[in-house]
């Protein structure tokens, strides 16, 4: 799946996911690198997630709006 673009998506594990239609969704992980659009190009970036008192969540290190239905892919593209 590294070179397919999908969509992502929000699992109901909480975690980010690469769905494309007719495959299982690629979990993304803290650690993990993937591809995210932002202004029209997908730029790399890594997963993390952050635990608080309240529970946790996953963000991307670069600061990029995770959102569902944004294109996204997995790896760095190399």
């Amino acid at each position: 799946m590294p070179d397919k673009i999908g969509t992502l998506c929000m699992q109901p594990t909480g975690r980010w996911a690469v769905c494309l239609p007719g495959r299982v969704p690629a979990e993304i992980t803290s650690g993990d690198l993937f591809r995210i659009e932002v202004d029209g190009v997908l730029r790399i970036t890594r997963m993390e997630y952050e635990q608080d008192g309240s529970g946790g969540e996953f963000y991307c290190i670069d600061g990029f709006e995770l959102r569902d239905g944004v294109r996204a892919a997995i790896g760095s593209g190399d």
